[in-house]
C-alpha cells in the first residue's frame, strides 16, 4: 500500500534481520494490511532505538519481545476485521487464553450463528533459529495449511542471508502440490538494518520480492 511505503522511509539504520509468512482469505490487500502492521512495529522499534541512542544507552528488539509484539499486534488488528455479522478470533502460541492452535498464530472466522467458518490467516513465526533446516521445516508446515492467506516470519542478520533463504523457500513452494489457491507473504526482519524485507507468493506462482520502501 502506498501509505505503508511512505511510513517506512523514516526507518533508521540498525543491526538485525527477521522474516514472516502469512495466510489470509486470498486477498492481496489483506497482505498489504499485514505489511502495515509489521511496518508499524518496525517504526516503534526504531524510535526506541533512537531514543536510547540519544540517552547514551543501547537498545535491542530481542527475539522474545519481537515474537510477543507481533502476536499482540496481529491479534488486536486482526479481530477488528470482522464484518457482515461474522466474528474473527485470534489464537497464538503463548496466549494464556487459548494457546497455539495448529500454527503459531491463526485468525479463525465464525458465522453469525457462531459456527466455525474458516481460517482467513495462518502464520508461522520463527525468530529463535536462523538455520535453514529449522526454517524450512516451519515453512513446509505452513504450506499444508488451507488458510486463505499465509505468513511466514523469520529472522536473519543481512539481506544476502534473506536472499539465500528465499532460494530454499522457492524450491519448497514450487515442489508442493497446491490444492487450494492462497496468498503468501514472507517477511524477514534484517537485524543489521532494523527493517523488514518481503516476498509475495500467490497460488503456485511466485510474484516478486521487495524491500519495504
Amino acid at each position: 500500500m502506498h501509505n505503508a511505503r511512505k511510513r517506512t522511509a523514516v526507518h533508521l539504520n540498525g543491526s538485525f534481520v527477521t522474516g514472516i509468512i502469512l495466510a489470509i482469505r486470498g486477498d492481496s490487500q489483506m497482505l498489504d494490511t499485514v505489511k502495515d502492521w509489521l511496518e508499524d512495529l518496525a517504526i516503534v522499534a526504531n524510535h526506541k532505538k533512537e531514543q536510547a541512542r540519544i540517552n547514551g544507552e543501547g537498545y535491542t528488539w530481542y527475539s522474545s519481545q519481537k515474537n510477543k509484539d507481533i502476536k499482540r499486534k496481529f491479534s488486536q488488528e486482526g479481530e477488528k476485521l470482522a464484518s457482515n455479522g461474522r466474528r474473527i478470533a485470534a489464537r497464538s502460541s503463548g496466549d494464556s487464553t487459548g494457546g497455539e492452535w495448529l500454527y503459531d498464530f491463526t485468525l479463525r472466522e465464525f458465522d453469525e450463528n457462531n459456527r466455525f467458518f474458516g481460517v482467513p490467516l495462518a502464520a508461522e513465526i520463527e525468530l529463535s533459529d536462523p538455520k535453514p533446516r529449522g526454517l524450512i521445516y516451519d515453512f513446509n508446515k505452513l504450506l499444508q495449511s488451507d488458510a486463505d492467506n499465509k505468513v511466514f516470519i523469520f529472522q536473519q542478520k543481512y539481506a544476502f542471508e534473506f536472499k539465500n533463504m528465499i532460494r530454499y523457500f522457492d524450491s519448497s513452494f514450487y515442489a508442493y502440490n497446491h490444492k487450494l489457491k492462497s496468498k503468501f507473504l514472507v517477511a524477514c526482519w534484517l537485524t543489521s538494518k532494523y527493517e523488514f524485507t518481503y516476498k509475495f507468493y500467490s497460488g503456485a506462482k511466485s510474484n516478486h520480492w521487495e524491500r519495504a520502501l
